[in-house]
Protein backbone atom coordinates (compact mmCIF):
# COMPACT_ATOMS: atom_id res chain seq x y z
CA UNK A 1 0.00 0.00 0.00
CA UNK A 2 2.80 2.77 1.00
CA UNK A 3 4.34 2.00 -3.28
CA UNK A 4 0.87 2.81 -3.99
CA UNK A 5 0.56 5.99 -2.24
CA UNK A 6 3.93 7.37 -3.20
CA UNK A 7 3.27 6.76 -6.74
CA UNK A 8 0.42 8.53 -6.12
CA UNK A 9 1.71 11.30 -4.46
CA UNK A 10 4.70 11.87 -6.86
CA UNK A 11 1.82 11.60 -10.09
CA UNK A 12 -0.61 14.40 -8.22
CA UNK A 13 2.87 16.21 -7.28
CA UNK A 14 4.09 16.52 -10.78
CA UNK A 15 0.60 17.66 -12.22
CA UNK A 16 2.09 21.38 -10.47
CA UNK A 17 5.41 21.19 -11.20
CA UNK A 18 8.23 23.57 -13.10
CA UNK A 19 11.85 23.24 -12.75
CA UNK A 20 12.56 20.41 -10.12
CA UNK A 21 15.83 20.46 -8.34
CA UNK A 22 17.10 16.62 -8.54
CA UNK A 23 20.02 16.38 -5.57
CA UNK A 24 22.12 13.71 -4.11
CA UNK A 25 23.28 13.65 -0.13
CA UNK A 26 26.92 12.76 -1.73
CA UNK A 27 29.10 13.36 -4.62
CA UNK A 28 28.73 10.76 -7.07
CA UNK A 29 29.86 8.63 -7.84
CA UNK A 30 30.87 7.06 -4.18
CA UNK A 31 34.65 6.87 -3.34
CA UNK A 32 36.13 8.31 -6.43
CA UNK A 33 38.55 10.86 -6.52
CA UNK A 34 37.80 14.45 -7.53
CA UNK A 35 39.31 15.48 -10.51
CA UNK A 36 41.70 18.68 -10.22
CA UNK A 37 41.56 19.48 -14.26
CA UNK A 38 39.26 18.60 -17.37
CA UNK A 39 41.07 16.40 -19.65
CA UNK A 40 42.74 17.65 -22.71
CA UNK A 41 40.18 16.29 -24.79
CA UNK A 42 37.32 18.21 -23.48
CA UNK A 43 39.41 21.18 -23.44
CA UNK A 44 38.23 23.92 -25.68
CA UNK A 45 35.26 25.61 -27.69
CA UNK A 46 32.28 24.00 -28.03
CA UNK A 47 28.93 24.85 -29.92
CA UNK A 48 26.01 23.52 -29.40
CA UNK A 49 22.91 24.05 -32.42
CA UNK A 50 19.85 22.37 -31.28
CA UNK A 51 17.12 24.38 -29.24
CA UNK A 52 17.18 23.44 -25.77
CA UNK A 53 17.01 26.92 -23.48
CA UNK A 54 19.01 25.14 -20.73
CA UNK A 55 22.59 24.52 -22.71
CA UNK A 56 24.43 27.50 -23.92
CA UNK A 57 25.04 28.54 -27.56
CA UNK A 58 28.33 27.78 -26.75
CA UNK A 59 30.89 26.69 -23.62
CA UNK A 60 34.86 27.22 -23.19
CA UNK A 61 36.58 23.98 -21.54
CA UNK A 62 39.65 25.06 -19.89
CA UNK A 63 41.77 22.88 -17.60
CA UNK A 64 40.05 24.06 -14.08
CA UNK A 65 36.44 25.49 -15.13
CA UNK A 66 34.13 26.20 -18.02
CA UNK A 67 33.25 29.39 -19.27
CA UNK A 68 29.58 29.61 -20.11
CA UNK A 69 29.32 33.33 -21.36
CA UNK A 70 27.95 35.02 -18.38
CA UNK A 71 28.77 32.25 -15.66
CA UNK A 72 32.28 30.40 -15.28
CA UNK A 73 32.39 26.86 -13.06
CA UNK A 74 35.37 26.55 -11.75
CA UNK A 75 36.49 23.02 -10.30
CA UNK A 76 36.81 23.70 -6.20
CA UNK A 77 35.71 22.18 -3.33
CA UNK A 78 31.71 23.30 -4.41
CA UNK A 79 32.06 21.88 -7.69
CA UNK A 80 33.76 18.47 -7.48
CA UNK A 81 34.47 16.66 -10.71
CA UNK A 82 35.02 12.66 -11.11
CA UNK A 83 34.95 10.98 -13.69
CA UNK A 84 32.74 7.56 -13.68
CA UNK A 85 31.18 4.78 -16.67
CA UNK A 86 32.64 6.81 -19.59
CA UNK A 87 30.69 10.50 -18.01
CA UNK A 88 32.35 13.45 -16.27
CA UNK A 89 29.76 13.86 -13.60
CA UNK A 90 30.10 17.82 -12.19
CA UNK A 91 28.88 17.90 -8.53
CA UNK A 92 27.69 21.11 -7.48
CA UNK A 93 27.23 21.65 -4.00
CA UNK A 94 24.14 23.52 -2.39
CA UNK A 95 25.53 25.34 0.59
CA UNK A 96 21.73 25.76 1.81
CA UNK A 97 20.75 22.29 1.33
CA UNK A 98 24.65 20.35 2.09
CA UNK A 99 23.57 18.08 -1.15
CA UNK A 100 25.02 17.68 -4.96
CA UNK A 101 23.20 18.25 -7.89
CA UNK A 102 24.72 16.30 -11.29
CA UNK A 103 25.61 18.18 -14.52
CA UNK A 104 27.22 14.54 -16.62
CA UNK A 105 29.05 14.55 -19.94
CA UNK A 106 29.82 11.96 -22.23
CA UNK A 107 32.15 12.71 -25.18
CA UNK A 108 30.81 10.37 -28.04
CA UNK A 109 33.55 11.20 -31.39
CA UNK A 110 33.67 14.81 -32.38
CA UNK A 111 30.67 15.48 -29.78
CA UNK A 112 30.11 15.76 -26.18
CA UNK A 113 26.58 15.00 -24.50
CA UNK A 114 25.10 16.75 -21.85
CA UNK A 115 22.93 14.74 -19.51
CA UNK A 116 21.03 15.62 -16.06
CA UNK A 117 18.49 14.22 -13.95
CA UNK A 118 15.32 15.66 -14.47
CA UNK A 119 12.73 16.19 -11.95
CA UNK A 120 10.00 17.05 -13.84
CA UNK A 121 10.04 14.17 -15.96
CA UNK A 122 7.71 11.50 -14.58
CA UNK A 123 9.12 8.66 -16.45
CA UNK A 124 11.90 8.82 -15.03
CA UNK A 125 10.90 8.83 -11.27
CA UNK A 126 9.31 5.75 -11.91
CA UNK A 127 12.53 4.50 -13.41
CA UNK A 128 14.77 5.62 -10.49
CA UNK A 129 12.17 4.41 -7.74
CA UNK A 130 12.69 0.85 -9.71
CA UNK A 131 15.95 1.25 -8.90
CA UNK A 132 16.41 2.17 -5.87
CA UNK A 133 13.08 1.74 -4.30
CA UNK A 134 10.64 3.74 -3.27
CA UNK A 135 12.49 4.87 0.49
CA UNK A 136 15.46 6.11 -1.43
CA UNK A 137 13.57 8.83 -3.79
CA UNK A 138 12.62 11.59 -1.66
CA UNK A 139 10.08 14.42 -2.73
CA UNK A 140 10.30 17.46 -0.90
CA UNK A 141 7.13 19.84 -1.41
CA UNK A 142 7.79 23.65 -1.69
CA UNK A 143 5.83 25.04 1.75
CA UNK A 144 4.80 21.98 3.59
CA UNK A 145 1.55 21.06 2.19
CA UNK A 146 1.79 22.40 -1.12
CA UNK A 147 1.45 19.36 -3.53
CA UNK A 148 4.30 21.50 -5.80
CA UNK A 149 7.49 19.88 -5.98
CA UNK A 150 10.34 21.49 -5.42
CA UNK A 151 13.59 19.01 -4.52
CA UNK A 152 13.85 15.10 -5.53
CA UNK A 153 16.75 13.61 -3.25
CA UNK A 154 17.91 10.99 -4.64
CA UNK A 155 19.79 7.80 -2.72
CA UNK A 156 21.70 5.32 -4.13
CA UNK A 157 23.27 2.58 -1.91
CA UNK A 158 26.46 2.21 -3.95
CA UNK A 159 28.59 2.64 -7.20
CA UNK A 160 26.73 0.00 -8.60
CA UNK A 161 23.00 1.31 -7.52
CA UNK A 162 24.16 4.73 -8.96
CA UNK A 163 25.45 2.80 -13.00
CA UNK A 164 22.10 1.67 -13.30
CA UNK A 165 20.74 4.96 -13.23
CA UNK A 166 23.32 5.66 -15.74
CA UNK A 167 22.66 2.95 -18.01
CA UNK A 168 19.20 1.99 -17.68
CA UNK A 169 16.90 5.27 -18.52
CA UNK A 170 17.58 7.01 -15.44
CA UNK A 171 19.55 10.64 -16.84
CA UNK A 172 18.06 13.05 -19.59
CA UNK A 173 20.05 13.84 -22.95
CA UNK A 174 20.24 17.75 -23.04
CA UNK A 175 21.75 18.18 -26.45
CA UNK A 176 25.46 17.79 -28.03
CA UNK A 177 27.83 19.79 -28.59
CA UNK A 178 30.62 20.42 -31.28
CA UNK A 179 34.08 21.88 -32.04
Amino acid sequence: MNKSISLLIVVLTFLFVGCVQVTFTSPMPFNRSNKKTFPESLQGDWFYKGDNDELAEKITISSQFIDIGDENIVINEQNLLRKFNGFYILNSLSEDKGRYSLTLAKKNGAGLGVYKFDGSDEAKIKIWEEILGTDSVEVINIGGESLETEEIILKPKNNSTFRKLLNEGGITHLGDYVR
